[in-house]
């Protein structure tokens, strides 16, 4: 049931993420529908559409299909042949990077996230333009924890020097930037790249075509897939601790909360430091 639960959760938040130039409004006096015009952003601009094209990809067992049932026609289902069903993960990213005809974002992402930010995609849009695509910007995973208040638990904490030196030098404030709304964000070459997935644009896509693909690596099949696809090529950042909020996803299918009432609380000087040195990306 949790899986069923927070499978319908990532579906319905993803789908929810499309946008149109202009909605309507159901005029039931009139027996009419009204357009309402498009939807303005800062400095009253229109937001852009945004228009989603959804495929998941599954081995045909276990297949959740009274979930997928009820978005019958917002998304496409294929079903692959495995000789082991744990490298779903790593046949779905073929899948999406080896498409002939990839689209301006190409999203990756594990079946218990949920994206509740309207701007995930403008924000993801707005950082590959400002690196010039020579980065990926990953989210914070959390877990609300349960009697805390809306305390979150975000999981994807350092990982051991020794592990993840192989592939980064974690380093605060690489970067900072003011999004589109004058937001000012800095961001880390971080300790934990892992978010259970990754949004690349058609260029960097369009690289990774001419590339071969690590299979292993980082971790597990479902890690290589969804970090080291991205790490092994591009830098990879994410939100600095004091500006988190700019860009985080919900692990739907909670299972680190319980940390929360096991481990102590230590602080770190190391996630909330002063910023030193923040450069523009570029």
């Amino acid at each position: 049931m949790v899986r069923r639960i927070a499978l319908g959760r990532c579906l319905g938040a993803l789908i929810n993420l499309q946008r149109s130039s202009q909605d309507l409004v159901l005029n039931i006096g009139q027996r009419c529908l009204n357009p309402t015009g498009p939807l303005l952003g800062v400095n009253q601009q229109p937001l852009p559409p945004v228009q989603l094209d959804v495929h998941i990809i599954t081995t045909g067992c276990h297949r959740l299909d009274d979930v997928l049932g009820c978005f019958a026609g917002a998304i496409q289902v294929h079903e692959v042949v495995l000789e082991d069903p744990r490298t779903l993960a790593l046949a779905a990213r073929n899948i999406l990077i080896r498409h002939p005809q990839p689209l301006e974002l190409a999203l990756y992402l594990e079946d218990d996230l949920v994206i509740s930010d309207p701007l995930f995609f403008d924000k993801q849009a707005w950082f590959l333009e400002a690196t010039g695509q020579k980065a990926v910007l990953m989210p914070h995973r959390y877990e609300q924890v349960p009697g805390r208040d809306g305390q979150r638990l975000l999981v994807d904490g350092p990982l051991r020097a020794d592990f993840i030196g192989q592939f980064t030098k974690p380093e605060q404030a690489v970067a900072h930037g003011r999004f589109w709304n004058g937001e000012e964000i800095c961001f880390d070459r971080t300790a934990n790249p892992h978010a259970g997935l990754f949004c690349l644009s058609r260029t960097q896509v369009e690289q990774l075509q001419q590339l071969n693909l690590a299979n292993e690596g980082f971790v597990g099949p479902m890690e290589t897939a969804a970090t080291l696809t991205a790490l092994a090529h591009f830098q990879v950042l994410k939100p600095s601790m004091a500006n988190r909020g700019f860009l985080w996803v919900e692990h739907g299918h909670p299972s680190f909360h319980g940390y929360a009432n096991s481990f102590a609380v230590v602080p770190d000087q190391a996630l909330t430091g002063p910023v030193q040195n923040p450069v523009q990306p570029a």
